[in-house]
Order: structure tokens, then C-alpha cells, then sequence
């Protein structure tokens, strides 16, 4: 069991649920979130939050999966930044969680 983590800029919201559907991911939550960037220093993340005081809003995905439905979901977030490259400023970001033990 794993859990695929998806954060996106609210515009892309609605691509993502299409994504998940299209990916036949049958279950999913979601919650919008208000991120901000403290620091002078920004790592490798450009322009995911906003500098200064506007902040920006964006929606956290997740899901509990198979290994090969969030590998597979994996693949098509990483091809859906690369068709979009260099035209936008906020690529998806996706990650991939073990999850050791539920009941």
C-alpha cells in the first residue's frame, strides 16, 4: 500500500481530478491550502508559493494505492510537467509514500 501525495496551484485543480479519473484512481480526498514563503532563500521549488504577504492557493491530493496505480500516476505527472515545461510556473509535484501498516 502507498500514498500518492499530489500538490498543485488551485488553476490545475480541476486537471488533476481529470488525471485521477482518467487513471481510474477510484478513490481520493482533497483540501485547498493558503502556502506562503518565509525565507529570502527559496529552494528548489520555484514559484510553488508566492513571495511576500499574498501567498497563493493551492490543493493537496491524496490517495491509498496499489504501488502500481501510484506508479503509474507518478508516470503521468511527470509526463504532464514535461508537455507543459517552460510554460508554466508551477509544475505538479508528486510524491510517494509507504504506508507500513493500517487496519
Amino acid at each position: 500500500m502507498k500514498l500518492l501525495i499530489i500538490l498543485s496551484i488551485a488553476e490545475y485543480a480541476d486537471e488533476v481530478r481529470k488525471m485521477m479519473s482518467e487513471n481510474n484512481v477510484p478513490i481520493f480526498s482533497e483540501t485547498e491550502m493558503h502556502g506562503f514563503r518565509t525565507e529570502k532563500y527559496h529552494p528548489d521549488v520555484r514559484s510553488w508559493f508566492s513571495q511576500g504577504d499574498y501567498g497563493v492557493y493551492s490543493t493537496l491530493f491524496f490517495s491509498f494505492q496499489s504501488k502500481e496505480k501510484v506508479s503509474h500516476m507518478l508516470d503521468e505527472i511527470r509526463a504532464y510537467n514535461e508537455r507543459y515545461k517552460g510554460d508554466r510556473d508551477n509544475p505538479l509535484h508528486a510524491y510517494q509514500v509507504d504506508v507500513e501498516a493500517f487496519v
